[in-house]
């Protein structure tokens, strides 16, 4: 049989050759992460960078009126509990809508004052067991006086440090691609949300604590 002279013969057949080798290279690169590590997620970085790490960093993206936050605020522990000076997790405060940056701002002060995570809970249970509005300056204020840390949150308010701090946090977000919360990265290559998990905290935790054991024994 000849062999056709037809052009457009020949851009079809490269087309269809194109379509043939990117069908066995996408495959090859998305089964890699699947081979080596476990769990639901979205790969966002290079998977080869997770080869030989010691520790997990595991970071956070929440917000303090939502309620996947508050329950992963005990389910975390078990993964820190486990996994101990392995993991290091790191928590990025963000607010959308017509919230203030108040809770943000204050998730920052209270860090450097060594408070953070009694006041996290404070403000969380606040919200969602007496149900009052923490985005409001006089609530953290209020909050602030059992702790005699009054001052130190006035002035945390106006302080650049802390505002960059929170403006960091909102542009972390947009560049993960984040939509929900929590949303959580693993050392800036892996993407683990409740709804890529399944749709709870429990089974987000549970892929976590399955993805974070991998990563760990990945050589």
């Amino acid at each position: 049989m000849k062999n056709s002279k037809n052009p457009l013969l020949k851009n079809l057949q490269k087309v269809l050759l194109a379509l043939l080798l990117v069908g066995f290279i996408l495959p090859s690169s998305l089964a890699l992460a699947g081979d080596k590590i476990r769990g639901k997620y979205k790969v966002i970085g290079s998977v080869e960078k997770l080869k030989g790490a010691k520790q997990v960093e595991m970071a956070e993206f929440f917000n303090y009126s939502c309620g996947h936050c508050y329950r992963f605020l005990e389910t975390s522990k078990k993964l820190r509990d486990k996994f101990k000076d392995k993991l290091f997790h790191k928590k990025y405060p963000i607010y959308w809508g017509e919230q203030t940056a108040i809770p943000a701002k204050t998730y920052y002060i209270t860090d450097e004052l060594g408070v953070e995570e009694k006041f996290t809970q404070e403000l969380f249970d606040t919200n969602f067991k007496l149900h009052i509005n923490i985005f409001q300056p006089r609530v953290i204020q209020r909050l602030s006086q059992h702790y005699k840390i009054e001052q130190e949150i006035r002035d945390g308010m106006k302080s650049p440090s802390i505002e960059a701090k929170v403006n960091k946090s909102l542009a972390l977000f947009k560049e993960y691609g984040g939509d929900e919360t929590p949303t959580v990265i693993l050392n800036n290559v892996l993407k683990v949300t409740p709804s890529i998990s399944g749709g709870s905290v429990e089974k987000m935790t549970e892929n976590l604590e399955l993805i974070i054991g991998d990563i760990l024994s990945y050589n």
